[in-house]
């Protein structure tokens, strides 16, 4: 988990409180901390439209924030990996922008690896025959149609069973598998290529190549300290001043 947290400090301010507003100093802390939180994550996506190209929902929906509450006050801007439902977590593809160092594999990679299809030290990325979404990745239809063509239990979005031989054989159409990787020592490329069945070419559509270590281009932290020294002030105020109405 990647975190950065929210601080205020208070000890000028409350010297000349009242009792009623030293009271209600904890509710006004706690709403001031949430509040900061919320809009520094909102930062934090500006941010990633700003450095990254075309970022995905999902990978913008990986950054969040902790609430403060009364029995613990406190309240940061978080990336995790324990709370993103299904796919990549969140830690695995942002965790080298924002601290650099090599990217973990997606869950297609790895079961290319498993298979022994893909080395472990290289990622795969589209060629330029794949068919890509709008936001520059291959589109998840594809990606089925590659993983049950290598005979591969992929658990993406719309994957069915493998193909076997026999619904492979009932398509006209088949010569060989559409897709495949050239074995070991082969002349082409490392990587997935599509056979045309009517005429027997070949044209990459994935390549393997080398993963490389990754430079801090999302910098988290520096983003949520200037949202928290423009805003927390007037968040403080905005919060303290609905506290103290809430007492009376």
């Amino acid at each position: 988990m990647i975190e950065a947290h929210i601080k205020f400090d208070l000890r000028e301010f409350e010297k000349g409180m009242t009792d009623i507003e030293r009271k209600q100093l904890p509710y006004a802390l706690m709403l001031t901390l949430n509040e900061t939180a919320k809009g520094g994550r909102l930062e934090v996506q500006k941010e990633m439209d700003r450095v990254f190209d075309r970022p995905t929902p999902y990978a913008k929906r990986g950054v969040v924030f902790d609430r403060a509450t009364r029995q613990n006050m406190q309240a940061a801007v978080v990336v995790t990996g324990d709370r993103t439902k299904g796919g990549l977590p969140a830690t695995a593809f942002l965790g080298p922008q924002i601290e650099g160092g090599m990217r973990s594999h997606k869950a297609f990679e790895r079961q290319l690896i498993e298979r022994r299809l893909m080395d472990k030290r290289n990622i795969a990325v589209p060629a330029k025959s794949a068919p890509l979404d709008r936001y520059g990745n291959i589109t998840q239809g594809f990606l089925n149609r590659i993983m049950a063509d290598l005979q591969i239990e992929y658990r993406g979005a719309g994957a069915t069973r493998k193909r076997t031989d026999t619904s492979l054989k009932r398509n006209k159409n088949y010569r060989k598998a559409r897709f495949f990787v050239p074995p070991e020592g082969s002349h082409l490329y490392p990587g997935v290529y599509q056979r045309d069945p009517a005429t027997q070419g070949i044209k990459p559509v994935i390549l393997f190549v080398p993963n490389q270590s990754y430079k801090v281009r999302l910098k988290l932290r520096d983003v949520v300290e200037r949202h928290v020294a423009a805003n927390i002030t007037e968040n403080f105020a905005i919060a303290f001043a609905r506290a103290v109405r809430t007492a009376r």
